[in-house]
């Protein structure tokens, strides 16, 4: 006996789910800061900047 009702199981994948999509969310926004970031490096060292827009 662990202590926790039966009904816990079912929501343990959903906090597996929930903790991939925040580690790929989080790895996404740091990709995308360093992008912006050597955007910004390019335009302050007086480069031409294009953007995907």
């Amino acid at each position: 006996m662990n202590g926790y009702p039966t009904e816990y199981d079912q929501y343990q994948p959903m906090f597996w789910q929930a903790a991939v999509s925040g580690v790929i969310g989080i790895a996404m926004m740091v990709a995308m800061g360093a992008w912006a970031l050597s955007m910004v490096r390019k335009a302050l060292k007086g480069e031409d900047v294009e953007f995907p827009l």
